[in-house]
């Protein structure tokens, strides 16, 4: 079956490779509203979201494939922790410039940047990081099957959270 770390990093994997699906999905699917998102954040010209957004899908792409091949699983690893600091650091430019009321355009739920979308940002980076330094190796078919099954559980964990953070803004203003 492998050992704890292999299990370990291949839970991970399971886990960004579904994170960064759904992102890209998400990008491709809503394209327009994705562009909308990214232009809110107001820090390139307008006629220029488009052409980054795109180019953002495609990076995303490449970074799930990167993660499911194991001899270039580090370096998706890397891609994806890149990929989430570079998005942390847009929110929290964003913040910094006075904008809560943006959405972070991360896919799935709506969600307003906040503190917990930074704490998110870097919580998946850890993890991508953690990808790109735990070896792989043989988990065998029943080791395999725990890790997807360890992702997708996580995943769906990951899921709720963010419905649950996305009703926040409006529990604050109620109260």
């Amino acid at each position: 079956m492998g050992d704890l770390s292999h299990l370990t990093s291949a839970t991970l994997t399971s886990f960004l490779v579904l994170v960064l699906a759904r992102a890209a999905w998400h990008k491709w699917q809503a394209y327009y509203e994705t562009v909308g998102f990214a232009q809110g954040y107001g820090l390139v010209p307008r006629h220029m979201v488009p052409l980054i957004v795109r180019g953002l899908m495609g990076v995303e792409a490449l970074t799930v494939l990167a993660l499911l091949l194991p001899f270039t699983r580090s370096f998706g690893g890397l891609m994806a922790a890149g990929l989430f600091l570079g998005y942390g650091a847009l929110m929290a430019a964003a913040l910094l410039r006075g904008q809560t009321e943006i959405d972070c355009g991360c896919g799935g739920t709506p969600q307003i940047v906040s503190g917990l979308t930074l704490g998110r940002n870097a919580v998946l980076t850890a993890m991508a990081l953690a990808v790109a330094m735990i070896t792989t190796g043989p988990l065998g078919a029943i080791g395999a099957i725990m890790a997807i099954t360890a992702g997708i559980t996580l995943f769906a964990i990951y899921g709720v959270a963010e419905k649950l953070a996305s009703h926040l803004p409006h529990i604050r203003q109620a109260g």
